[in-house]
């Protein structure tokens, strides 16, 4: 992360703790940062010079007017204004940063070969809780290459305890016996 998406990332924060908007900006933002990716045109026309600061700002009343918290929307006008348009979407991904480490939340993510129930992803956050202390969020991606078993990610690391691993396990220790 950029200095400048940190910089613009803190006073979104603070701004958001001081209204108690926290949960909203963040929601907000990430229905945002969803539009953006979606639509590289969007991001081009932010970040293009031929276009007037004014007409890009006109744009954004017209899009997200109405929709959005009018602090959020004055903080991608203020963006803007300041030609600094390019790092919205990774400050707003600073911001969610910002927000889970102040509500003490972790993301944390199950690969699986199959997807998981709903009683195991519960009973897979209960247990990482427990461990780590924090509210987990936890999201279950599919790969078919994971055969079985999880592969964890979180807090900077993983584990893999997937039945791929230990295949790859066994291999290396069956090349070694061999020698």
């Amino acid at each position: 992360m950029s200095n400048l998406s940190s910089a613009y990332a803190d006073a979104l924060f603070e701004i958001a703790l001081e209204e108690n908007l926290t949960e909203e900006i963040l929601t907000q933002s990430a229905v945002i940062t969803q539009a953006v990716k979606e639509n590289a045109d969007f991001a081009k026309f932010l970040s293009a010079p031929m276009i007037t600061k004014e007409e890009k700002t006109e744009f954004v009343d017209k899009v997200f007017g109405n929709g959005i918290n009018k602090n959020l929307l004055n903080f991608i006008k203020v963006m803007i204004q300041r030609k600094d348009a390019e790092v919205l979407v990774e400050s707003f991904a600073q911001y969610e940063k910002l927000y889970n480490k102040h509500f003490n939340i972790e993301k944390a993510v199950a690969v699986t070969a199959v997807p998981m129930s709903r009683e195991l992803q519960a009973k897979l956050t209960e247990k990482l809780e427990k461990v780590t202390g924090k509210k987990i969020v936890l999201t279950n991606k599919v790969d078919e290459k994971c055969l079985g078993g999880v592969i964890l990610q979180f807090s900077d690391m993983q584990i893999n305890d997937s039945i791929a691993q230990k295949l790859e396990t066994l291999k290396n220790q069956l090349k070694n016996i061999n020698r």
